[in-house]
C-alpha cells in the first residue's frame, strides 16, 4: 500500500525486522507527492537515504519526531530542508493529563493483585 498513501506513518519499535526498514528502495516505492512520518524510532530509517529522497524530489516532505543520530548534529541537513518538521521527540504526549496515566497504571495494579492478565504486555521475544 506504500505506493498508494498519500501519507506514510511510521510508529514501529525498533526490532532487528525493523531497523533501517525505511530505505532508499522503501522511500523510492512511495509516490513523489507523498510524505513521511516517524513517531516510532530514529533507528527504522536510514537517515541518509531519507535525505535523498526529499532532495532528488522523490517524497515530498516529512515529519520527524525521532531521528538517528539523535540528536540530530546542528549542521545535519534536516534541518534546513523545506517540507520537513522536526519535533524535539515528544509524540508520546497527550492532553490527557496524568489521570489517564493514572487510571491505567491503577487497573494494572488492580489486575496484578487479582492474578488477571494485564494490559499490554511486553513480549520479551518480539521486542516489544
Amino acid at each position: 500500500l506504500i505506493s498508494q498513501a498519500d501519507v506514510v506513518v511510521s510508529a514501529l519499535p525498533l526490532v532487528p525486522a525493523t531497523t533501517n526498514l525505511f530505505d532508499a528502495k522503501m522511500f523510492a516505492r512511495m509516490k513523489k507527492t507523498a510524505f513521511f512520518i516517524n513517531v516510532g524510532r530514529g533507528g527504522s530509517v536510514v537517515t541518509n537515504d531519507l535525505v535523498a529522497a526529499h532532495n532528488g524530489g522523490t517524497i515530498a516532505g516529512a515529519g520527524l519526531d525521532v531521528t538517528e543520530p539523535e540528536p540530530l548534529p546542528k549542521d545535519h541537513p534536516l534541518w534546513k530542508a523545506k517540507n520537513i518538521i522536526i519535533s524535539p521527540h515528544m509524540s508520546a504526549l497527550s492532553d490527557l493529563g496524568q489521570t489517564a496515566r493514572l487510571t491505567i497504571l491503577r487497573e494494572q495494579v488492580r489486575r496484578f493483585a487479582a492474578g488477571e492478565k494485564l494490559l499490554s504486555v511486553v513480549d520479551f521475544k518480539k521486542g516489544y
